[in-house]
C-alpha cells in the first residue's frame, strides 16, 4: 500500500485531506509542521509527501531542502 505523509498545519484541512486519501486506499501518516514532518519522514519512510508551504517552524520549501539533503529521505 502506498504511504503518504500529509503535512498541514491547519488541523481541519489535515483531517479532510486525510479522510479523502484514506477513502482512496492510501495509508496516511500526518504532521502538523515541518519539524514534525522531518521526524515522520525518517521514521515512516513514506512513498510520497504532500505538504503545505507556509507552516510554523519550518516552511514546506525548507523542509523539502532538508529532506533532499538527508541520506535517509533523499529518495522520497
Amino acid at each position: 500500500m502506498t504511504k503518504i505523509l500529509l503535512v498541514e498545519d491547519d488541523k481541519s484541512l489535515r483531517e479532510i485531506y486525510g479522510v479523502r486519501l484514506l477513502a482512496e486506499g492510501y495509508d496516511i501518516v500526518s504532521a502538523g509542521d515541518g519539524e514534525e514532518a522531518l521526524a515522520m519522514a525518517i521514521k515512516e519512510r513514506p512513498n510520497l509527501i504532500v505538504s503545505d508551504v507556509m507552516m510554523p517552524k519550518i516552511s514546506g520549501f525548507d523542509m523539502l531542502d532538508i529532506l533532499r539533503s538527508t541520506t535517509e529521505t533523499r529518495g522520497i
